[in-house]
């Protein structure tokens, strides 16, 4: 039997009400971005005024699961990483986890905490991104509060009044100031929680840039 396909504004419709680009129109922008980079599967309709794009109904609870974690994350390419790295999975779920915990609301979004531990349980186990829809924690999409140009980590990190290190840290590493980042990890005690682990995410993403730096030196040689 032939699937049947949804264009994007449909398909966000029937994920998450029928009023959700009434009051949220970038979410299509949104979605549409996970069209581009490979997240979702699609198929471009050919006609005389416009191309389409649509999914299969069998890529619906990606793009549900994927409008989901970009309200926590802002940036596409990290949502990407999430469906296809197991490291950087692990690392989200760790933040998602440090969000949540113990929280009965954030940046002014009730959540439910039932669903709060599935979701980060979800994240943290073999769940199949792909193949079921996460538990959804959030009364109402952040999105829809918050807009698509930001996401609910960095309005908690600057709504801080005063940073604490860890978060001022975080931020600089989401930011890509990873020696900055450096600079004030290695002033905190690396046995306090959660220090080891950020340390060594942010010089493995130094490691890397060096690394990538040593072969554009190498390739402009040749």
């Amino acid at each position: 039997m032939d699937s049947k396909y949804y264009t994007i504004p449909d398909a966000l419709r029937m994920l998450f009400g029928s009023q959700v680009l009434v009051t949220t129109p970038s979410l299509r922008t949104k979605a549409n971005s996970f069209l581009r980079n490979g997240v979702l599967n699609f198929k471009a309709d050919l006609n005389i005024h416009k191309n389409t794009n649509t999914i299969p109904e069998s890529e619906l609870d990606t793009l549900f699961n994927a409008m989901l974690l970009s309200s926590i994350f802002a940036d596409s390419k990290e949502v990407k990483a999430i469906f296809f790295e197991a490291e950087k999975r692990a690392n989200c779920a760790e933040v998602v986890k440090a969000m949540f915990t113990r929280q009965h609301s954030l940046a002014g979004i009730a959540l439910s905490s039932s669903e709060a531990s599935a979701f980060i349980a979800c994240l943290e186990g073999s769940f199949d991104l792909r193949a079921e829809r996460l538990p959804n924690p959030f009364k109402t999409l952040p999105q829809v509060t918050l807009g698509t140009n930001t996401s609910l980590l960095r309005v908690l990190l600057a709504q801080a009044a005063i940073l604490e290190p860890m978060d001022s840290i975080l931020m600089k590493y989401l930011d890509g100031d990873l020696l900055e980042a450096k600079d004030l990890i290695d002033q905190l005690d690396v046995n306090a929680s959660g220090v080891a682990e950020l340390k060594a995410e942010i010089e493995k993403k130094i490691t890397e840039a060096e690394d990538v730096d040593v072969l554009l030196d190498f390739m402009r040689t040749l």
